[in-house]
């Protein structure tokens, strides 16, 4: 269960870094590897739900058992 955790931690902090990278993108108008800032946040959405998602995967046999 340690490693869930660990991988969690990750996609929380990947998502939150894509969220910043997104939004700087989007307010200093530069394009980064011609990356659009909706294709940080999608990245960043889709990190941060997995990262929830595997916490919520982690705490469901904890309280059935």
């Amino acid at each position: 269960m340690r490693l869930v955790h660990n991988i969690a931690n990750i996609c929380i902090l990947l998502g939150a870094a894509g969220l910043i990278a997104g939004v700087a993108v989007k307010m200093l108008y530069v394009s980064f590897l011609c990356l659009l800032p909706i294709s940080f946040l999608n990245f960043a959405n889709t990190c941060l739900l997995l990262g929830i998602a595997l916490y919520i995967s982690e705490l469901i046999p904890k309280t059935k058992g």
